[in-house]
């Protein structure tokens, strides 16, 4: 590191002593702006690499690093000043923070600038200023030597005028975190950057490189030029030194129908043009989408101040504008201009699509044009075959939306558009999509079949046979199809005791999600332990057509002996406090920005714990990008943080999926400082599943520093998501009751694992399937009373085969069901061991 500091201080010195700093072309070497001569000041780039990692992969360390050499050089090119000092000049440098402000302090440098973005929501976008100082006796003190505050005044005035985004203001920095008090328990600044250097110093927020509009100007290498410029007019007016004359012209360039930044608008000035970025140019190296990233960014200096000029602006597709203009001396001058498409309307896309051949009639066709169309052009340029009645609605002008009155099954339908729509410029419709105005555009579809099946089960909870399962379950059982919720009642689903046919009471809860319903069932007490239960899904439910289920889907399941008591981290229920923006974190990766966010949900709760509050993740995944995490952070200082857990624990939480296939885990900190996940949880459900952590029994994954191992008092750092090959781009999980568990042994004195599988034995019926008759053998360890019995999937008793008291031995007795329907029978055996119970099928 000392070679990188004496190679910088060398450079500097290079270039005020030898003369070989280069002059703006608008003023000579007589016209540099003096006043700074004995005056240095070091510009501390925040962070280091790829630190902060921003939208679309493009970090804080990188952009405020390219802000901070074009200050130097402009300070170095354009004042007197004596010496400007850098933290690190490339990407490549990993440098501390305490090192930076110890390079600083040695070279007794007379003012320290830290230059960074900020982190937030995807829509937060703002300026910000801190110095150092704190609160006492109600006043506010500025650390000695003073002249942070008076800097960042400045560049809280010329920033946001610069940028043209809102400001949150300048502020002392203590106050900043911990609130405009009377008296400040400590009595220093609360920045790093601004308590531990020994000169006047200033941290500046340029805007929020999480928000996707911001950052995708943060892209453009004149932007950051900007930024640097609106840095260099406050640093003269802190030194009194006037402005040097401006003759900058920057603005953005927008479609004036839908207000798009265009890509590849030119802007010619004089002798000088600019063209936007276009994917070619530079979105390329930050996605594979070729429409997803535009700023409509320009930036044209060097030209003469109080001069009259025409600002030309054309771009491909578009009617050419010329704006008047006078070059503003003291600022720069903005000229934004949006220019009409010159290209005629077009359908870009039609639901259902040309070809479709299973139209689902419940839903209106729609059509979206390319351009906002006139109403009154729609008028008779509408045609169905077969001609059957229909509506239409123009939705936002753009979207078409044709309600077909009675449509038959399996029906062909064609719709055409006339060539006579017309947009709001007057631009003739381009049916057959060359570019040109006129044709008229056709697509064709089929009506579906019509729907007979009622809704199938495709996923039940617990699962078949699943052993020790949480006393605290919910019964679920997914379809494949949307439910009507009208034929959801409190008796869809039942759970029941198999040793005594006991009814557990449950409160029943429906959802539907991407056309998929999930009924649960909620038992209203705690289940007993090591005991077996029959979660029944009875007949009734339909879907949207009116299919019906007519029979039962049955799932059996043990429970298991623990009981647990529970430490919770955040149920929500005050909303959603100290949990960090998903896109402030720097660690996320393949996020598509305004589609990732997460906030308090207060419509879909956890009704097994009555919850009122909980925790929403949104996630939008830009396929393609090959990596692909998101973190919800949690600081340490957090209150929730204060709830610590070791590796005898269990972290849980409740979890609303949305069956998109992408994957959600809890990352812990350990007292090692180490980052240790529990495994990925594919979500592969509806609605809600407690998800558990077992520390006991499963061991952590490393993260970014950790070895594997949870060391010592741990704490929650984050969930995270990452996309899975196949799984949806897009989507909405919900978190709550987010909790430590520990576990209490609680055996039942009915327990199926260590007593009946030894000592009593019930043996698969065969043959199985059968028609019309069945043997079912079973053996005792010693003379007992056995019934063995015969139910249907209603839960009735239809058979008894055995009843009575039995010698110690083998037992086999023979099922007659030649009376009896086909289908599916439970058969059980009760002792006073317990009750072991099988499946057998009918078939005739």
């Amino acid at each position: 590191m000392k070679q990188f500091y004496t190679k910088i201080t060398c450079f500097t010195i290079a270039l005020l002593v030898s003369g070989l700093s280069t002059v703006n072309p608008l003023f000579g070497q007589d016209s540099l702006a003096t006043g700074l001569s004995n005056w240095t000041i070091f510009l501390d780039p925040g962070h280091a690499q790829t630190e902060n990692m921003g939208l679309y992969n493009y970090s804080e360390a990188q952009k405020v690093l390219r802000v901070g050499l074009y200050l130097r050089d402009m300070l170095i090119q354009q004042t007197d000043i004596e010496a400007v000092y850098m933290a690190r000049t490339t990407d490549s440098q990993q440098i501390g923070l305490t090192e930076r402000i110890n390079y600083a302090n040695s070279l007794g440098a007379d003012f320290y600038y830290s230059i960074h973005s900020d982190a937030g929501g995807p829509t937060a976008n703002s300026t910000l200023m801190l110095w150092g100082g704190w609160r006492n006796n109600g006043q506010s003190i500025e650390k000695t030597p003073n002249g942070g505050k008076k800097m960042g005044d400045l560049m809280d005035t010329d920033l946001t005028a610069s940028m043209r985004i809102p400001r949150r203001g300048g502020y002392f920095d203590r106050v900043f975190y911990q609130g405009n008090v009377n008296t400040h328990s400590n009595q220093w600044p609360y920045l790093a950057v601004n308590r531990q250097s020994s000169m006047p110093s200033v941290l500046s927020e340029a805007g929020f490189h999480t928000n996707p509009t911001q950052q995708m100007r943060n892209l453009n290498a004149e932007w950051k030029k900007l930024e640097a410029q609106s840095a260099f007019w406050s640093i003269l007016a802190y030194h009194e030194i006037p402005r040097p004359d401006v003759g900058i012209v920057t603005g953005f360039i927008r479609n004036q129908e839908n207000q798009e930044l265009l890509n590849g608008a030119t802007i010619t000035i004089g002798d000088k043009t600019y063209t936007t970025d276009t994917f070619e140019s530079l979105f390329s190296q930050y996605t594979s989408n070729p429409d997803q990233l535009r700023n409509g960014f320009y930036y044209i200096e060097d030209l003469t101040p109080n001069s009259e000029v025409q600002v030309i602006v054309s771009a491909p597709n578009f009617y050419s504008d010329t704006v008047q203009v006078t070059v503003n001396p003291q600022f720069f001058t903005f000229v934004d201009v949006s220019l009409v498409s010159t290209e005629p309307p077009y359908v870009v896309a039609s639901n259902p699509g040309n070809g479709t051949s299973q139209y689902d009639p419940i839903n209106p066709v729609e059509i979206e044009f390319s351009r906002a169309i006139k109403v009154a052009s729609i008028e008779n340029q509408i045609s169905i075959t077969p001609a059957l009645d229909f509506t239409y609605q123009l939705v936002n002008q753009r979207f078409l939306r044709i309600t077909i009155d009675s449509l038959n099954f399996l029906q062909e339908i064609s719709i055409t558009l006339g060539e006579n729509i017309e947009d709001l410029y007057n631009h003739k419709f381009d049916g057959n999509k060359d570019g040109v105005s006129g044709g008229e555009y056709t697509f064709n579809f089929t009506v579906r079949s019509e729907d007979i099946t009622p809704p199938q089960v495709v996923a039940a909870f617990p699962a078949e046979d699943q052993k020790k399962v949480n006393r605290k379950t919910y019964v679920s059982f997914m379809f494949d199809e949307g439910v009507d919720p009208a034929t959801v009642t409190n008796e869809t689903i039942k759970i029941t005791k198999v040793s005594d046919d006991s009814e557990v009471a449950v409160s029943i809860h429906h959802y539907t999600i991407n056309n998929r319903s999930v009924i649960q069932a909620y038992p209203i007490e705690p289940l007993e332990a090591t005991t077996e239960y029959y979660g029944w899904l009875m007949p009734g439910v339909a879907d949207i057509y009116g299919n019906a289920r007519d029979n039962v889907s049955i799932t059996v399941f043990e429970t298991e002996s623990n009981i647990y008591t529970y430490q919770t981290i955040d149920n929500f229920n005050s909303g959603v406090t100290n949990w960090w923006q998903t896109t402030a974190s720097g660690s996320n990766l393949g996020i598509v920005g305004g589609e990732t966010f997460n906030g308090a949900e207060s419509t879909i709760t956890n009704p097994k714990t009555g919850s009122t509050g909980a925790f929403f993740l949104s996630y939008g995944w830009e396929l393609g990008a090959g990596s692909y995490l998101t973190r919800n952070y949690l600081p340490p200082g957090a209150a929730q943080n204060t709830v610590r857990f070791n590796s005898e624990k269990v972290l849980e939480a409740y979890v609303f999926g949305d069956n998109s296939g992408n994957r959600i885990r809890f990352m812990a900190r350990d007292g090692s400082n180490q980052l240790e996940g529990s495994p990925w949880y594919t979500i592969d459900w509806i609605g809600w599943k407690l998800i558990q952590w077992d520390l006991t029994t499963v061991p952590p994954v490393a993260w970014v520093n950790g070895d594997g191992i949870l060391n010592g008092s741990s704490y929650t750092d984050s969930f995270q998501m990452t996309y899975t090959n196949g799984a949806a781009a897009t989507g909405r999980v919900v978190i709550d009751d987010f909790r430590v568990a520990t576990k209490i042994s609680e055996v039942s004195i009915h327990d199926p694992d260590s007593e009946i599988p030894n000592r009593v034995r019930l043996s698969q019926n065969y043959p199985n399937p059968f028609n019309p008759t069945t043997t079912i053998s079973f053996a005792l360890p010693e003379s007992m009373a056995a019934t063995l019995g015969v139910y249907d999937l209603l839960g009735r008793r239809v058979a008894i085969l055995a009843n009575g008291d039995y010698a110690a031995g083998n037992h086999t007795v023979t099922f007659d069901a030649s009376q009896m329907s086909s289908g599916v029978y439970i058969y059980r055996l009760s002792t006073q061991l317990g009750v072991q119970t099988g499946k057998m099928m009918l078939v005739k």
